[in-house]
């Protein structure tokens, strides 16, 4: 018997009644109980009223306490609180007895309401969707809004029911936990309760502590009770729930039918009350005088534009429909699967159902992909849209202009011979006002229908990905096919016949043409840009040979390599350029033809197939990159282009036909062609691969020439057989049904050798800019030398001071660049063999799935609080990989960062090393951190733990850190540099050595005085050479009383004005200072350039000194002692002899 709407929406509300139920009873909603769940059970104890503390007894405690005036106010305060706590631990208890009750309810009401449930899901089950007899639009429109936001509670119910299931595993695995906390804390309670009050405890102190021992044990008792029968409750409804969430998806279903009826049927009110005023205004213009036909004619067009736009909205209408049905069938294909799999396992014949669903998926994503016009549309609904808003308003204002007419302008009986010409008009004005409100209403409706549609199907392509990548892990290793057999080859001419059909490649034609007209900019700019590599190839090929040329001269720089690099790349992107210009014309829309799709992929997989071999084969040309830049042997050369010229166009045809039956629709057809082209395919790549790495190779040769310890070498066999056995194995795999493994296999296959294309080039480019910056640093270095020697040669005058006086500087070692370039080449090779193990693990990551085998071993748990994580074995892998990855990079990257400064800046030695040891410690403390988040260490939750061991840290090396933090500001602000003049407190002396601790100054004895540089930093320092260099110089002359002053003045000024290093400005200064004992003391002042050749300035001022005061007669005396000789007696004897003596 059919039901009625108002009956369909009647049985729904029931059932979010009926649902609403165990809902209000839980925090959330349910699921299955596990297997080792225990039996439903009632609780043993129920509650019971007791004798004890209640709300009202402790108000009443609470009122007596106020009255006790003896009490001293820190006490009452103690008290009142004790109170207080024991009333909310009563609340609480209370609120525990419902949520008891409550689970008893539902444990004995499972069996009315599981027949309850069970009849409303049959009657669901039969209930046709129906509507109501004379139904108008606006109710109609009004039931509809009221249907779509039960549609949105009861999808929100089912949501809910879903997410119940974990609640409720979750939850049952809490209980015991909580009931065993619980039952502790009860007995704590009852053995505090028994104990005797203290001696010292007054009668309302023990009274108030009874009274919140009794109220939390009642709060306690509540809690187990509510706890046993929540317990109960899950066990009890373990069938309940699965028949809940069943009859919340079948009201879902139900009013989702009932609301496309709905629609349906507005839809068709809307065409026919359109199609009436279209009919009534055809008539009009016949009717309305010849004046306002144009008018009466435009809105006949408007009425037609408002039908085309309702009849669009419900084809927009139909297609939300299949788009939400389609997501409803990829979930529970999903479901499904990962039901089936969890039970059974993954065999051959589920993996035949999962392919089947697969390929359903696949079909509904071509089905339903997004409009490629959406954007367009959109434009050209917003422009109409902006107009007729326009329009619309010119109208309301010529109508708030004008008096109304009184007629019924909305009849369709309207005598238009008796109306004035104002008045019909006014009465056709009316008319397109109503329209055009009506039309921008269905206009606005479409659009809005289109972008939701577009968003929906963007969510289901989204989610048929997941399910296929699901689907894809799981099948890997399962038959997709039968193993071949010779009956495959009677659809041989099937395959032929769908190629040469004359309608696929009009379907090719129209699809181009397509694309460029939906596509015109990025579809003219990829044409152009084929045209400039294709017609730019000359060119190309000319600047190869140049710069081929200009890698034999001895200044070439490194961007000749690149600018070689670049040009290659353009003559071997001629033919990808083409391929992949017409690919793009091919999938850009998304073709729904099988042919054009097949085809438009094909040409994509073939050009980046062409790609990497192409850009090899043109490396090897004559003087090209491989040749003058690399400096590979003419024979390896000739050997790679030899073969790879054959392996290219091979291999890419047997790619375009096989990527084409891809998507042939009959699946017997696509087999065959699949298995006989990846078959040739993985024969073809095998035998290239022999070709190569055979013995009597040039490649094989080379190695044994130039690198014979190197691991590569060593590995060399294994590398033969996993590059020349595995394609054959995959060749065996495809023969026996293996198609889909073996597709994705070979797609993996040539990733690879894209990537070791990318490895190599990558090492020979970094090898090549290693090579010239180990040229540049020799020659710089020999030129250093030269002028260093030429110095020498000037004469001593032109030594520097600290030559002088015999100290040597730390600087820049000499014999340091076949080190340096020993390490250069194996940082390029530690950088390709890095490069090329990440790209080898993205490539076959998904292929492989050992590592996600050892995610399953968990050897424990880190965490604290609510925040506990699992650590697998799989996160100790890498975090291994990471710390290796992490010691390599404090070796490499200050080694590379030598590399780059190194004559390029004026960083000094001291500042490359300060640089240095700042990036190795910003690699370990990253490295450190990258870590601990693998293992989910959780630092930042530790941050106490931390700053106490900083602390402990800071005490206990506190100097040590001083130290290095003031080397680096040493190194990096650069106050002092090596070979700097400096005093520091008594010593003055040349900067020889900074390192991160201490800075070495060697005094002018030769003795070395470590400083730590924290005494640099803090105390006062003397640097005489850090910003200006000129300095003072001191002499100290004494000359004979009776010498004139101002003629020893004269003497000395000019023997100081006349030596070359002598400053004019500032000027000497020489001055009578004091009277000594012998003689009178002058002090000559004079400035030098620079601190350079000091000592040797003050030999020869003093030297002339004394030629010029002893041309000038002028004596320095001799220092003079009295002696005086006390005799102790007139007979004593003399205890010496005084006798005139003279040397011999």
């Amino acid at each position: 018997m059919p039901f009625s709407l108002s009956a369909v929406r009647s049985l729904c509300l029931q059932c979010f009644v009926v649902l609403a139920v165990p809902l209000a009873c839980l925090t959330c909603h349910g699921q299955e109980t596990p297997p080792d769940a225990p039996p439903a059970t009632l609780p043993a104890t129920p509650i019971v009223a007791s004798n004890g503390p209640t709300t009202d007894s402790i108000d009443a405690e609470l009122a007596a306490l106020e009255l006790k005036s003896e009490l001293d106010a820190a006490t009452k305060t103690r008290l009142v609180s004790m109170l207080q706590q024991a009333k909310k631990t009563l609340q609480q208890g209370q609120t525990y007895e419902e949520l008891a009750n409550q689970y008893s309810q539902m444990i004995g009401s499972v069996a009315a309401r599981q027949a309850e449930l069970q009849a409303k899901l049959d009657a669901l089950s039969g209930a046709e969707p129906t509507l109501a007899e004379g139904l108008t639009l606006a109710d109609a429109t009004q039931s509809l809004a009221t249907l779509k936001a039960e549609l949105a509670t009861a999808s929100k119910q089912v949501t809910d029911l879903t997410a119940e299931s974990t609640r409720r595993r979750t939850r049952l695995g809490e209980i015991p936990g909580l009931l065993s906390d619980a039952e502790k804390e009860r007995a704590d309670v009852a053995g505090q309760q028994a104990q005797p009050a203290p001696v010292n405890e007054s009668a309302i102190e023990s009274q108030t502590r009874k009274t919140l021992l009794a109220a939390r044990g009642e709060e306690l008792a509540a809690r187990i009770e509510a706890l046993e029968n929540e317990q109960a409750a899950y066990t009890a409804t373990v069938d309940l729930l699965p028949l809940e969430r069943k009859l919340a998806e079948a009201n879902v279903t139900q009013l989702r039918r009932q609301t496309e009826l709905l629609q349906e049927a507005i839809l068709e009110m809307q065409k026919d009350q359109v199609n009436a005023t279209t009919a009534d205004l055809k008539q009009t213009v016949a009717s309305v005088p010849k004046s306002l036909r144009t008018l009466a004619e435009s809105n006949v067009e408007l009425a037609e534009l408002q039908r085309q736009l309702i009849e669009q909205t419900a084809t927009t209408q139909q297609n939300l429909s299949g788009v939400q049905s389609a997501m409803d069938d990829v979930k529970a294909d999903a479901k499904s699967s990962k039901e089936r799999i969890d039970a059974i396992g993954l065999t051959d014949a589920l993996g035949v159902i999962l392919r089947q669903q697969r390929e359903e998926a696949k079909a509904l994503r071509n089905k339903f992909r997004p409009r490629d016009d959406l954007t367009k549309k959109v434009e050209e609904y917003q422009l109409s849209t902006f107009k007729m808003e326009d329009e619309l308003a010119d109208i309301n204002q010529w109508l708030d202009q004008r008096e109304a007419v009184q007629v019924d302008w909305d009849s369709t009986e309207i005598a238009w011979g008796d109306l004035g010409l104002d008045e019909a008009e006014w009465v056709l004005k009316r008319k397109r006002r109503k329209l055009l409100e009506d039309t921008l209403h269905s206009q606005n409706s479409v659009l809005q229908s289109m972008l939701t549609s577009d968003t929906q199907r963007r969510e289901l392509i989204l989610l048929i990905d997941e399910f296929t990548a699901a689907i894809d892990a799981n099948l890997f290793w399962t038959k997709d096919a039968p193993t071949i057999s010779i009956g495959e080859l009677a659809v041989a001419p099937e395959l032929i016949q769908w190629v040469s059909a004359p309608a696929s490649w009009v379907g090719v034609v129209h699809q181009m043409v397509l694309t460029v007209t939906l596509e015109p900019l990025a579809s003219l700019g990829l044409i152009l840009l084929t045209f400039a590599v294709l017609f730019g190839r000359g060119r190309a090929r000319a600047a190869i040979k140049h710069e081929g040329e200009e890698a034999t001269k001895v200044n070439v720089g490194f961007m000749s390599t690149v600018r070689a690099m670049v040009a290659t790349f353009v003559t071997a992107m001629v033919w990808p350029a083409c391929l992949g210009t017409f690919a793009f014309l091919l999938v850009k829309t998304s073709p729904a033809d099988p042919f054009v799709r097949g085809l438009g992929n094909a040409l994509a997989m073939v050009a980046l197939y062409v790609s990497s071999r192409e850009l090899l084969s043109k490396v090897c040309r004559d003087k090209g990159v491989a040749e003058c830049h690399f400096g590979w042997s003419e024979k390896l050369r000739r050997h790679l282009r030899r073969h790879l010229r054959w392996y290219t166009w091979v291999g890419g045809g047997i790619v375009l036909t096989m990527g084409v039956f891809y998507e042939h629709p009959d699946a017997e057809v696509r087999i065959f062609a699949i298995r006989i082209m990846s078959t040739a395919l993985f024969l073809v790549t095998a035998a290239f691969h022999h070709l190569m790495l055979r013995q009597k190779s040039p490649l094989h040769v080379e190695f044994v020439l130039y690198n014979p310890s190197s691991l590569f070498y060593r590995m060399r066999k294994l590398i033969w057989a996993i590059a020349v056995l595995a394609p054959i194995v995959f060749a065996f795999m495809a023969l026996a049904g293996y198609l889909e493994t073996t597709f994705r296999l070979g797609h993996s296959l040539q990733s690879t050798f894209l990537l070791l294309v990318v490895i190599v080039l990558g090492h020979g480019l970094l090898s090549r800019w290693l090579m010239l910056r180990r040229r540049d640093l020799a020659r710089r270095r020999a030129m250093e030398q030269r002028d260093r020697k030429l110095k020498e040669l000037q004469g001593s005058e032109d030594k520097a001071i600290a030559d002088q006086v015999g100290i040597v500087l730390e600087e820049e070692s000499a014999g340091d660049l076949e080190k340096l370039d020993e390490q250069g080449r194996q940082t390029a090779v530690v950088f390709a063999s890095t490069l090329g193990l990440i790209g080898f693990g993205l490539i076959w990551h998904d292929l492989v799935p050992a590592l996600a085998f050892f995610d399953d071993f968990s050897l424990g748990t880190v965490g604290t609080g609510e925040n506990i994580e699992s650590v697998s074995l799989l996160d100790v892998i890498y975090s291994l990989l990471c710390i290796a990855l992490m010691v390599y990079a404090t070796g490499v990257v200050p080694r590379v960062f030598e590399l780059l400064v190194r004559g390029r800046t004026e960083l000094d030695p001291g500042a490359r090393y300060a640089i240095s040891t700042l990036l190795r410690y910003v690699i370990i403390i990253a490295g450190s951190f990258i870590v601990m988040n693998l293992l989910s260490v959780p630092y930042n939750q530790l941050g106490w733990l931390l700053a106490a061991a900083s602390v402990g840290l800071g005490f206990g090396l506190q100097e040590i850190v001083a130290n290095f933090v003031s080397g680096i500001i040493l190194l990096l602000e650069r106050p002092v540099r090596v070979g700097d003049v400096v005093t520091i407190g008594d010593t003055t002396g040349i900067v020889s050595r900074i390192q991160m601790r201490a800075t070495t100054v060697t005094n002018w004895d030769r003795k070395e005085l470590v400083i730590p540089n924290k005494d640099l930093i803090t105390e006062k320092l003397l640097n005489w050479s850090l910003t200006n260099v000129i300095n003072r110089l001191t002499i100290n002359i004494g000359v004979a009383y009776g010498s004139d002053p101002d003629q020893v003045r004269e003497l000395l000024y000019q023997v100081v004005k006349n030596h070359p290093q002598v400053l004019t400005d500032p000027a000497p200064l020489i001055n009578f200072d004091t009277f000594g004992d012998s003689s009178l003391n002058f002090v000559v002042r004079f400035f030098l350039e620079k601190l350079d050749n000091r000592i040797e300035v003050t030999h020869q001022i003093n030297r002339e000194i004394a030629e010029a005061l002893a041309k000038a007669g002028i004596t320095i005396p001799f220092p003079q002692r009295d002696v005086h000789l006390d005799i102790n007696g007139d007979d004593a004897a003399l205890p010496l002899s005084l006798r005139r003596g003279r040397d011999h």
